[in-house]
């Protein structure tokens, strides 16, 4: 959802739930997310974004001189990729740079993929230890829709382009995995337990969902 205050359009998300007033999280990354009692009407929602908008413009505004990251790369070495949720130059990420770009995007999936394993395969040991399972494999894949899967025989896939988010939101994907060895579905008993290890997991839904799309090779 979006709202322009002060010429700034801002986007946010509102997650409603049984409680009694607004309350306003921000992101680091510039997101906005609104807890909101339920049923709460959609003026009343932009009204308190209004009436609260001194750290949203703060926000923004130190936002202005952030590093572009492009959905369209160029492949040169000025060109910014993210890794662990910063944008970082390609000379930064390749001590070699290829001539074509089908070489560059050939290492650039070698360097995500070599990465996100090994970030995975430390992350879901230490949480391993902290939920109480066992995974019975971490592998890394292509895979252009989920960020990660769990099998009913405890073999977990993660996308290799993971290692572009965040460490938290690739915390929450690790955790969320997890937690299917115990509820292979996402019913209300799957979402608790995830609760429990990240209070935060919504946030990092939308971090996700948000930047996504910018985390491309």
């Amino acid at each position: 959802m979006q709202i322009t205050i002060d010429s700034y359009e801002i986007t946010y998300q509102v997650q409603y739930a049984k409680r009694q007033k607004i309350t306003m999280e921000l992101s680091p990354e510039g997101l906005v997310t609104l807890k909101a009692p339920l049923k709460t009407p959609i003026e009343e929602i932009e009204k308190y974004l209004n009436s609260n908008k001194k750290p949203i413009i703060k926000l923004y505004k130190s936002m202005e001189n952030r590093v572009y990251v492009s959905r369209n790369k160029s492949y040169n070495e000025e060109e910014n990729f993210l890794y662990l949720g910063k944008a970082c130059k390609l000379s930064e990420l390749l001590t070699e740079i290829p001539e074509t770009e089908e070489d560059v995007q050939a290492a650039l999936y070698s360097f995500y993929t070599k990465n996100t394993r090994k970030i995975t395969k430390e992350r879901v040991k230490y949480f391993e230890k902290i939920i109480g399972v066992k995974a019975k494999s971490v592998t890394i894949v292509n895979t252009p829709k989920t960020w990660g899967t769990c099998s009913s025989t405890k073999e977990l896939t993660f996308n290799y382009r993971l290692s572009m988010a965040s460490p938290a939101a690739i915390d929450y994907v690790v955790i969320h995995e997890l937690c299917h060895l115990y509820h292979l579905n996402h019913d209300r008993s799957f979402w608790r337990k995830v609760g429990s290890f990240d209070p935060k997991y919504e946030a990092h839904q939308a971090y996700l969902a948000q930047f996504g799309a910018y985390m491309t090779i």
